[in-house]
Protein backbone atom coordinates (compact mmCIF):
# COMPACT_ATOMS: atom_id res chain seq x y z
CA UNK A 1 0.00 0.00 0.00
CA UNK A 2 2.80 2.37 0.92
CA UNK A 3 4.76 1.62 -2.27
CA UNK A 4 1.67 2.26 -4.40
CA UNK A 5 1.07 5.58 -2.66
CA UNK A 6 4.68 6.62 -3.23
CA UNK A 7 4.51 5.59 -6.89
CA UNK A 8 1.34 7.59 -7.44
CA UNK A 9 2.56 10.64 -5.57
CA UNK A 10 5.95 10.88 -7.29
CA UNK A 11 4.60 12.20 -10.64
CA UNK A 12 2.46 14.69 -8.71
CA UNK A 13 5.49 15.86 -6.73
CA UNK A 14 7.50 16.16 -9.92
CA UNK A 15 4.71 18.19 -11.52
CA UNK A 16 4.57 20.52 -8.50
CA UNK A 17 8.34 21.06 -8.64
CA UNK A 18 8.20 21.73 -12.37
CA UNK A 19 5.34 24.20 -12.00
CA UNK A 20 7.12 25.91 -9.12
CA UNK A 21 10.27 26.26 -11.18
CA UNK A 22 8.33 27.58 -14.19
CA UNK A 23 6.57 30.10 -11.97
CA UNK A 24 9.89 31.21 -10.48
CA UNK A 25 11.45 31.59 -13.94
CA UNK A 26 8.46 33.58 -15.17
CA UNK A 27 8.61 35.84 -12.11
CA UNK A 28 12.32 36.51 -12.65
CA UNK A 29 11.69 37.31 -16.31
CA UNK A 30 8.91 39.74 -15.41
CA UNK A 31 11.13 41.50 -12.87
CA UNK A 32 13.93 41.75 -15.44
CA UNK A 33 11.59 43.14 -18.08
CA UNK A 34 10.20 45.66 -15.60
CA UNK A 35 13.68 46.90 -14.65
CA UNK A 36 14.87 47.09 -18.26
CA UNK A 37 11.73 48.90 -19.43
CA UNK A 38 11.86 51.37 -16.51
CA UNK A 39 14.42 54.09 -17.40
CA UNK A 40 14.79 55.28 -13.80
CA UNK A 41 15.64 51.85 -12.37
CA UNK A 42 17.70 50.93 -15.42
CA UNK A 43 19.82 54.07 -15.18
CA UNK A 44 20.39 53.68 -11.43
CA UNK A 45 21.53 50.05 -11.74
CA UNK A 46 23.44 50.65 -14.97
CA UNK A 47 25.11 53.74 -13.55
CA UNK A 48 26.31 51.79 -10.54
CA UNK A 49 27.69 49.04 -12.79
CA UNK A 50 29.33 51.68 -14.98
CA UNK A 51 31.71 52.65 -12.18
CA UNK A 52 32.93 49.04 -12.08
CA UNK A 53 32.83 47.90 -15.71
CA UNK A 54 33.80 51.05 -17.57
CA UNK A 55 37.43 50.99 -16.32
CA UNK A 56 37.61 47.22 -16.93
CA UNK A 57 36.09 46.73 -20.39
CA UNK A 58 34.69 50.14 -21.36
CA UNK A 59 37.96 51.48 -22.89
CA UNK A 60 36.77 55.01 -22.08
CA UNK A 61 34.04 54.67 -24.78
CA UNK A 62 36.71 54.40 -27.49
CA UNK A 63 35.92 50.86 -28.76
CA UNK A 64 32.18 50.22 -28.27
CA UNK A 65 32.09 47.18 -30.58
CA UNK A 66 34.89 45.51 -28.65
CA UNK A 67 33.13 46.30 -25.37
CA UNK A 68 29.90 44.70 -26.62
CA UNK A 69 31.72 41.60 -27.83
CA UNK A 70 33.57 41.20 -24.50
CA UNK A 71 30.28 41.61 -22.63
CA UNK A 72 28.72 38.86 -24.74
CA UNK A 73 31.75 36.62 -24.18
CA UNK A 74 31.48 37.14 -20.42
CA UNK A 75 27.82 36.13 -20.41
CA UNK A 76 28.53 33.14 -22.66
CA UNK A 77 31.27 31.89 -20.33
CA UNK A 78 29.36 32.49 -17.12
CA UNK A 79 26.17 30.82 -18.37
CA UNK A 80 27.60 27.85 -20.30
CA UNK A 81 30.02 26.46 -17.70
CA UNK A 82 27.55 26.04 -14.79
CA UNK A 83 24.83 24.85 -17.17
CA UNK A 84 27.11 22.09 -18.46
CA UNK A 85 27.92 20.72 -15.02
CA UNK A 86 24.28 20.91 -13.89
CA UNK A 87 23.19 18.90 -16.95
CA UNK A 88 22.96 15.12 -16.71
CA UNK A 89 23.97 14.48 -20.32
CA UNK A 90 23.58 10.70 -20.10
CA UNK A 91 20.10 10.99 -18.65
CA UNK A 92 19.21 13.59 -21.26
CA UNK A 93 20.42 11.33 -24.07
CA UNK A 94 18.46 8.36 -22.73
CA UNK A 95 15.34 10.51 -22.37
CA UNK A 96 15.65 11.81 -25.94
CA UNK A 97 16.17 8.32 -27.34
CA UNK A 98 13.13 6.99 -25.46
CA UNK A 99 11.03 9.89 -26.71
CA UNK A 100 12.08 9.27 -30.32
CA UNK A 101 11.26 5.58 -30.01
CA UNK A 102 7.96 6.43 -28.33
CA UNK A 103 6.98 8.86 -31.10
CA UNK A 104 7.77 6.23 -33.72
CA UNK A 105 5.59 3.65 -31.95
CA UNK A 106 2.83 6.23 -31.59
CA UNK A 107 2.91 7.04 -35.32
CA UNK A 108 2.72 3.34 -36.19
CA UNK A 109 -0.21 2.89 -33.81
CA UNK A 110 -2.07 5.77 -35.49
CA UNK A 111 -1.36 4.38 -38.96
CA UNK A 112 -2.71 0.95 -38.01
CA UNK A 113 -5.59 2.54 -36.01
CA UNK A 114 -4.84 0.53 -32.83
CA UNK A 115 -7.04 2.47 -30.43
CA UNK A 116 -6.27 0.45 -27.31
CA UNK A 117 -2.56 0.85 -27.90
CA UNK A 118 -2.98 4.57 -28.52
CA UNK A 119 -4.79 4.99 -25.20
CA UNK A 120 -2.01 3.17 -23.33
CA UNK A 121 0.64 5.24 -25.08
CA UNK A 122 -1.14 8.48 -24.23
CA UNK A 123 -1.04 7.49 -20.54
CA UNK A 124 2.70 6.87 -20.86
CA UNK A 125 3.27 10.20 -22.62
CA UNK A 126 2.72 12.27 -19.47
CA UNK A 127 5.37 10.37 -17.51
CA UNK A 128 7.88 10.69 -20.34
CA UNK A 129 7.14 14.38 -20.79
CA UNK A 130 7.57 14.91 -17.05
CA UNK A 131 10.94 13.15 -17.16
CA UNK A 132 12.13 15.43 -19.96
CA UNK A 133 10.93 18.51 -18.09
CA UNK A 134 12.84 17.44 -14.98
CA UNK A 135 16.05 17.08 -16.98
CA UNK A 136 15.50 20.50 -18.54
CA UNK A 137 14.69 21.97 -15.12
CA UNK A 138 18.00 20.75 -13.68
CA UNK A 139 19.79 22.19 -16.69
CA UNK A 140 18.18 25.61 -16.29
CA UNK A 141 18.50 25.88 -12.50
CA UNK A 142 21.82 27.76 -12.50
CA UNK A 143 20.47 30.21 -15.07
CA UNK A 144 17.94 31.50 -12.54
CA UNK A 145 20.82 32.73 -10.38
CA UNK A 146 23.00 33.80 -13.30
CA UNK A 147 20.12 35.81 -14.77
CA UNK A 148 20.81 38.42 -12.06
CA UNK A 149 24.33 38.91 -13.41
CA UNK A 150 22.97 39.00 -16.96
CA UNK A 151 20.53 41.73 -15.90
CA UNK A 152 23.37 43.80 -14.41
CA UNK A 153 25.43 43.53 -17.61
CA UNK A 154 22.42 44.32 -19.77
CA UNK A 155 21.43 47.43 -17.83
CA UNK A 156 25.03 48.60 -17.90
CA UNK A 157 25.13 48.24 -21.70
CA UNK A 158 22.05 50.48 -21.96
CA UNK A 159 23.91 53.17 -20.00
CA UNK A 160 27.16 52.57 -21.86
CA UNK A 161 25.55 52.92 -25.30
CA UNK A 162 23.63 56.02 -24.16
CA UNK A 163 26.85 57.72 -22.98
CA UNK A 164 28.80 57.20 -26.20
CA UNK A 165 30.17 60.47 -27.55
CA UNK A 166 30.92 59.08 -31.03
CA UNK A 167 27.91 57.03 -32.05
CA UNK A 168 28.78 55.95 -35.62
CA UNK A 169 30.65 52.66 -36.07
CA UNK A 170 31.46 50.48 -39.08
CA UNK A 171 30.55 46.89 -39.91
CA UNK A 172 31.69 44.86 -42.94
CA UNK A 173 28.21 45.16 -44.47
CA UNK A 174 27.58 48.78 -43.40
CA UNK A 175 30.24 51.41 -42.73
CA UNK A 176 27.93 54.01 -41.27
CA UNK A 177 25.85 52.62 -38.39
CA UNK A 178 24.53 54.73 -35.55
CA UNK A 179 24.90 52.25 -32.71
CA UNK A 180 22.34 54.08 -30.56
CA UNK A 181 19.48 54.18 -33.06
CA UNK A 182 20.19 51.61 -35.82
CA UNK A 183 18.24 48.35 -35.90
CA UNK A 184 18.81 45.05 -37.67
CA UNK A 185 15.22 44.12 -38.54
CA UNK A 186 13.55 44.79 -35.18
CA UNK A 187 16.58 44.36 -32.88
CA UNK A 188 19.00 47.17 -32.03
CA UNK A 189 22.44 46.59 -33.50
CA UNK A 190 24.17 46.55 -30.13
CA UNK A 191 21.86 43.81 -28.81
CA UNK A 192 22.54 41.71 -31.93
CA UNK A 193 26.31 42.02 -31.42
CA UNK A 194 26.03 41.11 -27.75
CA UNK A 195 23.68 38.16 -28.41
CA UNK A 196 25.81 36.70 -31.22
CA UNK A 197 28.98 36.86 -29.12
CA UNK A 198 27.20 35.24 -26.17
CA UNK A 199 25.63 32.43 -28.23
CA UNK A 200 28.76 31.58 -30.21
CA UNK A 201 31.04 31.54 -27.17
CA UNK A 202 28.50 29.63 -25.06
CA UNK A 203 28.08 26.95 -27.73
CA UNK A 204 31.84 26.66 -28.33
CA UNK A 205 32.66 26.40 -24.60
CA UNK A 206 29.96 23.76 -24.09
CA UNK A 207 31.30 21.65 -26.95
CA UNK A 208 34.90 21.92 -25.70
CA UNK A 209 33.99 20.98 -22.13
CA UNK A 210 31.81 18.12 -23.33
CA UNK A 211 34.61 16.75 -25.52
CA UNK A 212 37.19 16.93 -22.72
CA UNK A 213 34.80 15.58 -20.08
CA UNK A 214 33.50 12.66 -22.15
CA UNK A 215 36.99 11.80 -23.42
CA UNK A 216 38.20 11.59 -19.82
CA UNK A 217 35.20 9.52 -18.68
CA UNK A 218 35.47 7.08 -21.60
CA UNK A 219 39.20 6.64 -20.97
CA UNK A 220 38.50 6.05 -17.28
CA UNK A 221 35.88 3.37 -18.07
CA UNK A 222 38.27 1.70 -20.53
CA UNK A 223 41.06 1.58 -17.93
CA UNK A 224 38.70 0.14 -15.31
CA UNK A 225 37.48 -2.49 -17.78
CA UNK A 226 41.04 -3.51 -18.62
CA UNK A 227 41.92 -3.87 -14.93
CA UNK A 228 38.93 -6.15 -14.38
Amino acid sequence: MTEQTQTKSSPQDAMKKTMGYQFGSMLIMLVMLFIISNPSLRNVIGGGMNTVLLPAIGFNYSYPTLTLVISGIMIGLISSIPRYFFTDWIKMGKSQNRMRAFNQIMREAYRSNQRDKIQKLNKMRMDMTMEQQQVQMNTMKPLMVLSVFTLLIFTWMYVFIGNLTYKVIAFPWNHNVNIQTAHLWIMPYWIVIYALASLVVGYFITMVIKYVDFTYKIGKYDREAQQE
